[in-house]
């Protein structure tokens, strides 16, 4: 009974008193942020100042709107002993001014400080997984090209390019409103084995033996990025980044000529490409908090800035070499030319999860 009249009370308190009043609808304890049943309709604006009554009309402290919806709005909580003191059902008013100095759980405040009520964004942990949209690092696999009786300027051809999935570590910090990160990838290539004619032994028009060609490659990254725009929407932020990676691959190629004859096999090609490169990311991102654990989803957009390459060719014993490749293309450059071991712009998909902290 007592209590019900205390609360007749305060809502009639509250009708007397100028300001528009809302009602505590949900609380975040993990995020320490309030949902209010009032928003833009009512005059509850982003920035606003709100202040926190009990049943008995006193008032418990105040923070400030960090997002207003039209029905809703979202308030953030900084002090824990305020935190604490907020309860469902408890009322919550818009005042116009700062508030009072020696309020429980505030301190006071001038209107300048009411003007920047944001989140430092958090730090976390994610495992992330790269979709490449268009390869950044590249390369082909190739064809042999059986040049018999005729003279070419080159003894491959381009079947398609190596596709290829990441997998990296990242760490974020937050720091003040924006965020760095550093990460580690290892790039695993998918490359096809291709199978083609190598030669007409007895010159009738089948061809007993064909070559296997084979081209597996490695590959590592790191980069630093920094996340200067972060749009906080509650649940998800969007933010806009950029950085640099530093990324080093590796593509051993080979090719073996086999006979459907016999057994026999002999290695005709045997070649080894280094690139190492630096580039420059972008990165438009969703990221997507619940509680503890972290989700993103977004693309990282690639722009090389700097590149160099090695290519050895170790092993070369193709007798066509001598009699049908141009004589101006020797044999490293031409596989080199036809192999495009190389950086250059591209974009991958990613996904990432982990924990905030």
């Amino acid at each position: 009974m007592i209590r019900s009249i205390r609360w007749i009370i305060f809502l009639l308190s509250v009708a007397a008193t100028p300001g528009y009043a809302a009602k505590v609808i949900k609380i975040d304890a993990e995020k320490k942020v309030i949902t209010i049943d009032e928003g833009t309709d009512t005059q509850f604006l982003k920035k606003s100042k709100v202040c926190f009554y009990d049943a008995s009309n006193v008032k418990m402290g105040c923070s400030f709107i960090r997002t207003a919806k039209p029905k809703i709005s979202f308030i953030k909580i900084k002090g824990d002993k305020l935190f604490a003191k907020i309860q469902m059902g408890m009322m919550a008013k818009v005042e116009a001014g700062p508030p009072a100095p020696g309020t429980p759980g505030i301190t006071a405040e001038t209107p300048a400080a009411a003007t920047s009520p944001t989140d430092k964004p958090k730090s976390y942990v994610t495992g992330l997984l790269l979709l490449p949209l268009v390869g950044p690092i590249s390369y082909q696999n190739l064809i042999y090209e059986t040049p018999v009786g005729r003279q070419v300027d080159s003894m491959w051809s381009s079947d398609s390019a190596v596709k290829n999935l990441g997998f990296g570590l990242e760490l974020g910090l937050g720091i003040s409103s924006f965020q760095l990160t550093a990460g580690l990838r290892s790039r695993v290539f998918l490359p096809k084995k291709i199978s083609s004619d190598y030669n007409d032994v007895n010159s009738d028009n089948t061809f007993e033996q064909y070559m296997d060609t084979t081209a597996t490659g490695t590959g590592f990254g790191a980069w630093l990025d920094f996340y200067w725009l972060i749009v906080d929407f509650g649940v998800v932020d969007f933010r806009l980044g950029s950085g640099l990676e530093f990324d080093s691959s590796t593509v051993s190629f080979e090719a073996v000529q086999l006979s459907d004859d016999d057994d026999s096999k002999n290695t005709l090609y045997a070649a080894k490409s280094n690139l190492t490169a630096f580039s420059l990311r972008l990165l438009p991102t969703l990221d997507f908090i619940f509680g503890p654990i972290d989700f993103t989803l977004g693309a990282v957009i690639y722009i090389p800035l700097a590149q160099s390459s090695k290519f050895d060719l170790g092993t070369s014993e193709d007798p066509f070499v001598a009699t049908s490749l141009n004589p101006d293309i020797t044999p490293e450059q031409d596989l080199k030319d036809s192999l495009k071991h190389e950086a250059k712009a591209g974009a991958d998909l990613l996904l990432s999860a982990g924990f905030v902290f």
